[in-house]
């Protein structure tokens, strides 16, 4: 199976100067952890996660300056398990999906454990998740 058989490819993603207060606003409407950064020319810059916006909030900030830049990435035509690796190698909960450089999806974590077929990767992400430094 390949990542993207499983991703979601409804993508809300902002740009780099949207504000902080947008953002939250954005993120609260449409109940997502996560929000991409990217260029008009869909090219992934960076994500904001809920975790940013708490950590990294100073006032009149714009998405540039509180985005983590250069986010670990999947492609979409990668096998399922490489996907799971990085889950948990990098203890992250979503992935951003990419296609020929540009953003065409995400992969959270939920969407590998939906596959029954992947618990133990799913154990060991929920372990690595936990015990993340």
């Amino acid at each position: 199976m390949l990542v993207k058989d499983l991703m979601s490819t409804s993508v809300i993603s902002v740009n780099p100067d949207n504000t902080y207060d947008e953002i939250v606003f954005l993120m609260q409407c449409e109940d997502i952890g996560i929000v991409p950064v990217c260029d008009v020319q869909n090219h992934l810059l960076g994500v904001i996660t809920d975790r940013d916006l708490l950590l990294r909030r100073n006032s009149g900030d714009i998405a540039c300056d509180f985005m983590t830049p250069s986010p670990v990435t999947v492609n979409a035509d990668d096998d399922i398990h490489q996907a799971a690796l990085k889950f948990s190698q990098y203890a992250v909960r979503r992935l951003p999906v990419l296609d020929n450089g540009h953003l065409t999806g995400i992969l959270s974590f939920k969407d590998l454990a939906k596959k029954k077929v992947f618990a133990a990767e799913i154990g060991h992400i929920i372990y690595n998740i936990c015990n993340h430094q």
